[in-house]
C-alpha cells in the first residue's frame, strides 16, 4: 500500500495502519502523542496493547484478542465508533475508535487501518456534571438523585438473595443552633464532620447520602437480621453525639433523630419506603431526640385500612369527627381551675376515639391539610369559650398550634375572620392562650415574635411548651414575647427520684420568676410532685394527679365541683411559719421513699445506689438535720423521731444485704416489720404536729395579751 504519511500528520485523528500480522505500516504523530510512544517503539500491535490496558463501556478489561484492530482482521469486517477507556500506569485516557479493513486488487485481505479520537477531555467534563448532578457539593455525599438509583439497587438485590435493606432517615438535633450562635460556616462544617463520622459507622457498600439542611439518609444493605442493623444505629447515635471541635469550639449539643424502614417488612417502593423512614424519624424527634425508632407497619396498615388518603382526614374535619379533650390547670395558691388544655382526639366511626399520635403525624406531613387542621383548632377553641362564657363559666383555654402556623401571612386574619363569622365580641380572645413548641419559637424566632406581638393585641396569651429541652438562651427567653412557660413533664416526673431534675425544675421557676412570666408544671402524676411545685413556688400545675384529660362536658361539671387535696389546700395558705408545711413535706417525702423501698425489694435487679443513701442523706433526714442545725422546735418526739428515723434505714439496709445475697423478693414478715416502724414513725410525726398546734395556741394567745397591754397603754 502507498500512502502519503506527511498528509496524514495534519489530521486530528490518531491514524495507524497494520498488516494482518499486527505489523505497523505506518502511523502518524497524532498517534505518537495518544499512545505516547515514539515511532521506532510503534514496531506492532502488541507494543501498544503491552503498554496500555484497554476496558470496555462497562469497564470489563479487553483482552488482546477482542480489540477492535486484531477483531477486524479476523472478521474482515469494519468496527465503527467502539468506545474504550486505556490505563497505562497512573495515566487513564477515553478513545472513539474505528478499524475498517484494507483489500487488494484480488479481493484479499491486505491490513486495516484505524482512526482514533481521543475523548480524554469530554470524559472529564462527563464526569463533572455527573459529579454535579448525583453529589451533593458540601460533603462529597450522594444526593437525592443518587440515592434513588442506589435504593432501586439495594431493593434489587434484596429480592433476589432475599436479604433485608434498611433505609434510615436522619435529622440532626441542635443543628439549627450552630448556625444561630457560631455562623453558617460553622455549620458547614459541622455537616462535613458529620458525614465523615456516619462513612466511619457503615461498611463500604452501604450508602450514606444528604439530601439538603441537616437531614442525611444511609441505605443499609445485605443485613440478615433487624438486630444487626440496630447494632449499627447504636454506634451512628454514639458517633453524632460526641463533641465536636468546630473552628476551635467545643460543640456537645449535637445529637441526631433516626426513623428506620426495614424492606421487605414494609413492602412498598422506594419512594414509600422513605416517606416511612420519615415518618418514623419524626417520632424518634418527638419521643426525646437521640434515638432511633423503626416505623410501625401494623399501626400503619391499620390508619391505611380506615383512611385511605389524607383526604379522609381532612373530609372527617368537615363532618366534625374531630373534638376536644379539656385537661385543666390549677392555680397552686388558690387551688382553682384558672386554665384548661385543648387535646384533640378523632371520634372515628370505626375505630372509636383516637389519640393525637395516631393522626397527627400524618396531618404535620401535609402543609394544606396542617393548616386546615389548626384552623379547625382554634375556631373549636372559640366556640368553646363563648358557649362556656355565655353559661357563666370563665376560664381560660389554651389551644396547640403547629410551627406552621407561625409562618402563616394571614394567621391574624383568620382569627378576626372566625369571631366576624360567628359573631362573637373580640373581648372573648383574652380567655384564648395559643401554646407553641420552644424549638418551633426559637427556630423562627423575629417571625414568631412578629405574629405573637399580633395576637396580643388582640389579647391573645402566649405559652411557651416543653421549655427546657429545646435550645432557648436567656437571650431568646428576654426576646421571646410570652406570658407562659411549660416546664416539660420529663423533668417533673422526675423531680423526687432525680435531684438534677428537681434542680431543673426550681431553676425554670426562677427564670420564670425573673422574666416576670407565668410557668405552669405539666406531667405532676402524684400528690407528693404537685406538694414540693407548691414548696418551690410554681404557678400552675396540670397533671394526672389532678385530672386526666376529658370531654368538654364532663370538664364542665369538674370546673364547677374541683375540690383540691387537703393537703395541698394546707401547702398553699400564707402561715406565720413554715414548720406546717415542713411537717406535712416531711410526712410526704417518707411515705414516697417506703413506697419506693417495697418497690425495689419486689424486684430481681434491686438499685444499688438506692439502698446506699444514710438516714441524713435522704429528703426526711435533710429535712431533719435542718431543724435541728436551727435549734427550733426541738422536742423530746423530735429526738425519738430521728431515731427511729436511724434504725428504719439500718434496717432496710440489713434487709437489702440479706435479699441480694439470697437472690429473692421481700416476704410478708419482712415488709410488715419495716411497715410497723414507718407506722411508729408516722405517730410520732402525729404527736409532733399537735405539739406545735399548742405551740402556736400559746403564742397566739401571749399576742392578743401584748395587743391589750398595748392598747391599754400598760
Amino acid at each position: 500500500m502507498n500512502f502519503n504519511k506527511n498528509l496524514l500528520d495534519f489530521m486530528q485523528e490518531s491514524i495507524q495502519a497494520w498488516d494482518t500480522e499486527g505489523k505497523k505500516l505506518f502511523s502518524n504523530k497524532k498517534a505518537n502523542l495518544l499512545y505516547e510512544l515514539s515511532d521506532e517503539e510503534i514496531e506492532s500491535f502488541d507494543a501498544i496493547a503491552s503498554k496500555w490496558t484497554f476496558f470496555d463501556s462497562r469497564d470489563n478489561v479487553l483482552p488482546s484478542t477482542e480489540l477492535p484492530t486484531i477483531k477486524v482482521i479476523q472478521t474482515k469486517k469494519p468496527l465503527v465508533n467502539v468506545a474504550l477507556k486505556m490505563v497505562s500506569g497512573e495515566t487513564t485516557k477515553w478513545i472513539v475508535q474505528s478499524v475498517n479493513p484494507i483489500f487488494d486488487a484480488n479481493g484479499e485481505l491486505e491490513g486495516v487501518v484505524s482512526a482514533d479520537i481521543d475523548i480524554t477531555h469530554l470524559k472529564s467534563q462527563e464526569t463533572k456534571y455527573k459529579n454535579i448532578a448525583n453529589y451533593d457539593p458540601l460533603t462529597k455525599l450522594p444526593n437525592r438523585l443518587l440515592l434513588s438509583d442506589r435504593l432501586s439497587l439495594a431493593i434489587s438485590h434484596a429480592k433476589r438473595y432475599e436479604n433485608t435493606v434498611a433505609v434510615c432517615m436522619i435529622d440532626l438535633d441542635g443543628f439549627k443552633a450552630i448556625n444561630d450562635t457560631l455562623g453558617h460556616d460553622a455549620g458547614d462544617a459541622l455537616l462535613i464532620e458529620v458525614a465523615k463520622r456516619m462513612q466511619k459507622v457503615v461498611r463500604g457498600d452501604d450508602t450514606v447520602a444528604r439530601l439538603g439542611g441537616d437531614e442525611f439518609v444511609i441505605i443499609l444493605a445485605d443485613i440478615a437480621k433487624t438486630d444487626e442493623c440496630a447494632v449499627t444505629l447504636y454506634r451512628l447515635l454514639n458517633s453524632l453525639s460526641s463533641p465536636y471541635i468546630i473552628n476551635e469550639h467545643e460543640v456537645k449539643t449535637i445529637s441526631a433523630s433516626i426513623g428506620v424502614s426495614l424492606y421487605p417488612d414494609d413492602k412498598v417502593d422506594p419512594d414509600i419506603l422513605l416517606r416511612h423512614a420519615d415518618v418514623a424519624m419524626y417520632k424518634a424527634k418527638n419521643s426525646g431526640k437521640n434515638r432511633f425508632c423503626f416505623f410501625d407497619i401494623a399501626s400503619d396498615q391499620k390508619i391505611k385500612a380506615n383512611f385511605k388518603t389524607l383526604g379522609k382526614i381532612k373530609k372527617a374535619i368537615v363532618q366534625g369527627e374531630f373534638c376536644f379533650y379539656y385537661q385543666p390547670k390549677i392555680n397552686s395558691a388558690t387551688g382553682k381551675v384558672i386554665e384548661v388544655e385543648a387535646l384533640a382526639r378523632w371520634k372515628h366511626p370505626l375505630l372509636g376515639v383516637l389519640s393525637p399520635d395516631e393522626f397527627l403525624p400524618l396531618i404535620e406531613n401535609d402543609n394544606e391539610l396542617s393548616n386546615d387542621f389548626d384552623e379547625w383548632a382554634i375556631k373549636e377553641g372559640i366556640l368553646q369559650l363563648d358557649a362556656w362564657q355565655k353559661e357563666g363559666i370563665f376560664i381560660k383555654i389554651c389551644v396547640n398550634i403547629s410551627p406552621k402556623q407561625l409562618k402563616q401571612e394571614n394567621f391574624v386574619s383568620k382569627i378576626k375572620q372566625i369571631l366576624l363569622e360567628n359573631s362573637i365580641d373580640r373581648e372573648l380572645l383574652s380567655y384564648l392562650e395559643f401554646e407553641i413548641l420552644e424549638t418551633a419559637a426559637v427556630e423562627h424566632l423575629s417571625n414568631s415574635n412578629h405574629v405573637i406581638q399580633e395576637c396580643e393585641e388582640l389579647g391573645i396569651s402566649f405559652a411557651l411548651d416543653d421549655f427546657g429541652t429545646g435550645h432557648s438562651s436567656l437571650m431568646h427567653l428576654k426576646e421571646l414575647v410570652i406570658d407562659t412557660i411549660k416546664i416539660d413533664k420529663s423533668f417533673v416526673m422526675g423531680m423526687l427520684d432525680c435531684s438534677e431534675n428537681m434542680a431543673i425544675v426550681q431553676a425554670v421557676i426562677g427564670l420564670a420568676s425573673a422574666f416576670d412570666i407565668a410557668v405552669t408544671a405539666e406531667g405532676a402524676e402524684h400528690i407528693e410532685q404537685v406538694l414540693s411545685l407548691i414548696e418551690i413556688g410554681c404557678d400552675e400545675i396540670q397533671g394526672y394527679a389532678i385530672a386526666r384529660p376529658m370531654p368538654r362536658d364532663e370538664m364542665k361539671d369538674f370546673i364547677l365541683k374541683f375540690t383540691p387535696d387537703p393537703r395541698w389546700k394546707l401547702a398553699s395558705q400564707t402561715l406565720p411559719s413554715k414548720t406546717d408545711f415542713e411537717l406535712l413535706l416531711a410526712e410526704t417525702n417518707h411515705k414516697y421513699w417506703i413506697e419506693v423501698v417495697m418497690n425495689e425489694f419486689s424486684k430481681d435487679d434491686m438499685n444499688e445506689k438506692f439502698f446506699q443513701t444514710t438516714h441524713k442523706e435522704c429528703k426526711f433526714g435533710r429535712w431533719f438535720e435542718k431543724i435541728k442545725n436551727q435549734n427550733n422546735f426541738i422536742t423530746p418526739n423530735l429526738k425519738n423521731l430521728d431515731l427511729i428515723h436511724q434504725q428504719e434505714h439500718e434496717k432496710v439496709h440489713r434487709l437489702y444485704e440479706v435479699l441480694k445475697k439470697e437472690k429473692r423478693a421481700i416476704n410478708s414478715d419482712e415488709k410488715k416489720e419495716i411497715l410497723q416502724m414507718s407506722g411508729a414513725l408516722m405517730t410520732l410525726l402525729g404527736k409532733i404536729k399537735k405539739e406545735y398546734e399548742q405551740e402556736k395556741k400559746h403564742i397566739s394567745l401571749a399576742n392578743k395579751i401584748l395587743e391589750k397591754r398595748k392598747y391599754h397603754g400598760q
